[in-house]
Formats: structure tokens, C-alpha cells, sequence
């Protein structure tokens, strides 16, 4: 919250967050925007809600920069049916709760045992983790996996440490987190 506060305080413009992941972490930006008129936070209803098809999101930010919004916005930006769904999704507080907390369990339990296994992760405060190996044929894996049914990201980007490519493995249940891991210390020859 210091950093974003520190960075809103240094641009001549207000500084949207995007929050996609904030219901998979410890903290969040939403209450900046009581405090500021510079900050404008986005979230969704794709990732902790399952809503990933309707595309619906949302804003969080001062009154005054809302009306701003409000302004220019289409006067038909959201269909009833998408409204319907993300209102029931919202109003199922025990679904929610229970939901992202066996994400954020099972994430928490899966990251040490893919190091064990020898990948780099990252500290994740998402529904996935972030695994890199410089060492390793990391699309090799990947392929592996597909052949097997179980599905990971494979991503290159040039810039990034550790060869420039990792696996995005997105957080299932923790049956299917047991059987990736099986997987890939068979892959691994571990």
C-alpha cells in the first residue's frame, strides 16, 4: 500500500491498480480510494468468482472520479444477465470464503513441493504459481504434461530470468495438485 500510495504521488495523473488477483492476497488497494482521489483500482469477477466468460468487471474509486466514468460510459455496457450472475456470485459470502481459501491453501502447500522438485517459484499472491528453471527444457515439460491431459501455461518472454520461459501452473483441487506433482517427479526422474 506505501509503494502504490508512493507511486500515485509521483505521477500527474491518477493511477489505476489492477486487482485481478487481490482475493487470493493478504492485502489489497481498495482502501486507498478513500483516502485519495488519485487512485482507481479495477477488479473482476474471472478469477475468484469463476466468472471468467462474462467479462465483468468493476471500478473502485472516489466519488468524483467515478462520475467522471459515469460521463462517458456506454449507456448499455452490461447486459442483464451478466449483472444477474455476478450479483448472485457476490451474495455467496460462504462459496467465496471457502473457495479462496482452498486456493490460497493449496497454493501455499504446492510451492514448496515444486521447489523440492527444483523449480524456481515465486512468491504468489494469485491462483497460480510461477515456476522457472534455466536448466531445465521447460516446453519439453509442458508437452508432457498436454500429452498426459494436464494442462499448464508455457510462456517465453526474452527479458525474463531463468532462460526467458516458465510454467504458469494455475491452482486446482488438491487432488489434481497431487497427481501434477506425481507427474512431473516422473517427468523429472525424481
Amino acid at each position: 500500500r506505501a509503494q502504490i500510495a508512493e507511486l500515485a504521488d509521483a505521477l500527474p495523473c491518477p493511477l489505476v491498480v489492477d486487482e485481478a488477483y487481490a482475493d487470493f492476497a493478504d492485502e489489497n488497494c481498495a482502501t486507498l480510494v478513500l483516502e485519495r482521489k488519485d487512485i482507481i483500482v479495477t477488479r473482476t469477477m474471472s478469477k475468484a468468482y469463476g466468472l471468467a466468460g462474462l467479462r465483468f468487471g468493476y471500478v473502485i474509486a472516489h466519488p468524483d472520479l467515478i462520475q467522471q466514468f459515469v460521463k462517458v460510459k456506454d449507456s448499455y455496457n452490461c447486459d442483464a444477465l451478466s449483472i444477474a450472475a455476478a450479483s448472485a456470485a457476490i451474495s455467496d459470502r460462504e462459496w467465496f470464503t471457502e473457495t479462496t481459501g482452498k486456493i490460497r491453501k493449496t497454493r501455499d502447500w504446492m510451492r514448496p513441493e515444486l521447489e523440492k522438485l527444483g523449480f524456481h517459484t515465486v512468491q504468489s499472491h494469485a491462483n497460480f504459481i510461477w515456476c522457472t528453471q534455466a536448466d531445465w527444457d521447460l516446453k519439453s515439460i509442458y508437452l508432457q504434461l498436454k500429452e498426459q491431459n494436464i494442462f499448464v501455461r508455457y510462456m517465453v518472454y526474452d527479458k525474463w530470468q531463468d532462460g526467458g520461459c516458465g510454467l504458469r501452473i494455475s491452482i486446482g483441487t488438491d487432488e489434481e495438485s497431487r497427481i501434477l506433482l506425481e507427474r512431473l517427479a516422473a517427468i523429472l526422474g525424481k
